[in-house]
């Protein structure tokens, strides 16, 4: 008798305990603490005026737009040149308005003009478009590198800026336009302008000596001073 007073003192022991475990088993276990808080936000700025200013590649895109602009303009003036010498040669022919020779070398004036305006609209439109290919590529190159330090250096934003500051020779309407710019104070390490632009002529002087075009010049697969 004694011993089964023992042995249901035990399970009733047992079974009291069984619910305290099942409820601690069932509680979730308790984040460490680096999980319960997050990482400060990190400001970078950048200077992009002063990237493509200094990006090489940028600079031999822009050569090369200035060239063909060239190259146009000189096709220009050989056709400016031909319709002079067309119009003069008609007043000093002494053809009679209204004549078959006079109606003739006026209508080849006139087809000189249409080709002319013509081949000028077609330029301004085709150097336009160059334009804006040339400022996308640069952009495109800038932005996935300031990408690319940003994740690096665990930057959570990046916000463009102007660096300039107000010196005694800023013409008062540059010096007006500055004291409207959003960034008022930073600290130099926020500035990271140099390091992209760094960054960017390096990857371009790789890919040219690759003997890559400027314009498909891949970018760096890591930022300059990351390794």
């Amino acid at each position: 008798m004694r011993k089964l007073a023992v042995a249901l003192a035990a399970a009733l022991a047992v079974g009291f305990q069984l619910p305290a475990i099942a409820q601690e088993a069932a509680r979730p276990a308790a984040k460490p603490a680096a999980e319960k808080e997050r990482a400060p936000s990190r400001v970078g700025l950048i200077d992009m005026a002063k990237v493509f200013e200094g990006y090489a590649k940028f600079k031999v895109l822009r050569d090369e737009l200035a060239a063909e602009i060239e190259k146009s303009d000189a096709e220009a003036r050989v056709m400016v040149e031909k319709m002079q010498a067309m119009q003069k040669e008609l007043q000093e022919s002494g053809f009679q308005p209204g004549s078959a020779e006079y109606e003739r070398a006026e209508k080849g004036l006139l087809d000189a003009k249409g080709e002319f305006e013509a081949f000028r609209a077609a330029t301004q439109r085709k150097l336009a478009r160059r334009e804006s290919e040339m400022f996308k590529v640069i952009y495109a190159d800038t932005t996935s590198m300031i990408r690319k330090y940003a994740e690096w250096a665990e930057y959570t934003v990046v916000i463009r800026f102007d660096s300039k500051d107000i010196e005694e020779d800023t013409p008062p309407a540059e010096a007006v336009q500055r004291m409207n710019k959003q960034v008022v104070f930073y600290r130099a390490e926020n500035d990271i302008t140099e390091i992209v632009l760094q960054s960017l002529n390096k990857a371009y002087q790789g890919s040219a000596a690759a003997g890559k075009t400027p314009a498909r010049a891949a970018s760096a697969t890591a930022p300059a001073g990351t390794n």
